[in-house]
C-alpha cells in the first residue's frame, strides 16, 4: 500500500471514531465530508499522476483543476445540506465543512508528496541534457 492510501485510511478511522461521539446530525456531517473529502481528493491525486506521466508541462494545469473540482464539490455540499430540507434533517452542514477540508487537506498532501517522488523519480531515469546533446545528428 502506498502512503496516501494508509493516509487515507488513518483519516478515515479517525474521522470515524469522531462521528461516533458526536452522533446525530453532526456525526453524519463528519461521515459525509470525510467520504466525499477523501473520493474528491483521491480522484484529484489519480487525474494529477496520469497528467504528470502523460503530460507532464500541464502538471501546473492538473493542480489547478483539482482544486476547482473540490471547490465546485464542497461548494453543492454545504448548499444541498444547508438548504435542502430533507438533507439538513440528516447532516449538518458545518460539520460536513470541516470533515470535508481537514480530509481533503490531509488526503491532497499525502497524494501531492507521492506524486512528486514519482515525478523526480521519473526524471532520474532520464538520460541527462549533456548527454542528449552530444550525439550526433544523422
Amino acid at each position: 500500500m502506498t502512503r496516501t492510501t494508509l493516509g487515507t485510511i488513518a483519516v478515515l478511522i479517525a474521522g470515524a471514531v469522531v462521528a461516533y461521539q458526536l452522533g446525530g446530525r453532526e456525526g453524519m456531517g463528519v461521515v459525509a465530508g470525510l467520504l466525499c473529502g477523501s473520493s474528491v481528493s483521491l480522484l484529484g491525486a489519480s487525474w494529477q499522476r496520469h497528467t504528470f506521466r502523460t503530460r507532464p508541462k500541464r502538471a501546473f494545469n492538473s493542480v489547478i483543476e483539482t482544486f476547482l473540482f473540490k471547490l465546485a464539490f464542497i461548494a453543492i455540499g454545504a448548499i444541498s445540506f444547508r438548504y435542502v430540507e430533507s438533507a439538513a434533517a440528516r447532516v449538518d452542514w458545518q460539520t460536513f465543512l470541516v470533515a470535508f477540508v481537514v480530509t481533503a487537506l490531509v488526503v491532497q498532501t499525502l497524494a501531492v508528496f507521492e506524486n512528486v517522488r514519482l515525478l523526480t523519480r521519473n526524471r532520474s531515469d532520464a538520460p541527462p541534457m549533456s548527454a542528449q546533446a552530444q550525439t550526433p545528428l544523422k
